[in-house]
């Protein structure tokens, strides 16, 4: 298993507890709903986000090693409409999506393979 697979692993799962504990909690404590549904949607898009993103990263270094000459972008564009429709979204139904976790779920991924790349270099010592 490379290393990008195994990050996309790690988050896979983390994201996946994430989602399962918010439903719960919004589930289980209706005065949190909105801010516990906007976690979970701010934290979908950042899961797929970096999912996206990991392909682009993959698709790139293949055309770099074969040697191809086709333009090929990170793909940028994408993720910022899908962060930027997330937050709509919650504007447009601020009684189901609370926008500030929204927006604070949207940064989920990139702490979380922080800390998860942290624990994996200290694993490897």
């Amino acid at each position: 298993m490379d290393e990008l697979s195994k990050y996309r692993r790690a988050l896979t799962i983390g994201t996946l507890i994430l989602l399962t504990l918010c439903f719960l909690g919004g589930a289980l404590l209706p005065e949190h709903q909105s801010i516990l549904l906007g976690l979970a949607l701010g934290a979908g898009v950042s899961w797929l986000n970096s999912y996206y993103l990991g392909r682009k990263v993959r698709q790139v270094s293949e055309a770099a090693v074969s040697g191809g000459s086709k333009r090929l972008s990170m793909g940028f564009l994408t993720r910022a409409a899908l962060a930027i429709l997330a937050v709509y979204a919650a504007l447009k139904n601020p009684q189901y999506l609370n926008v500030y976790a929204v927006a604070g779920g949207l940064v989920f991924a990139q702490l979380y393979l922080l800390i998860v790349g942290i624990r994996f270099s200290r694993k490897s010592q």
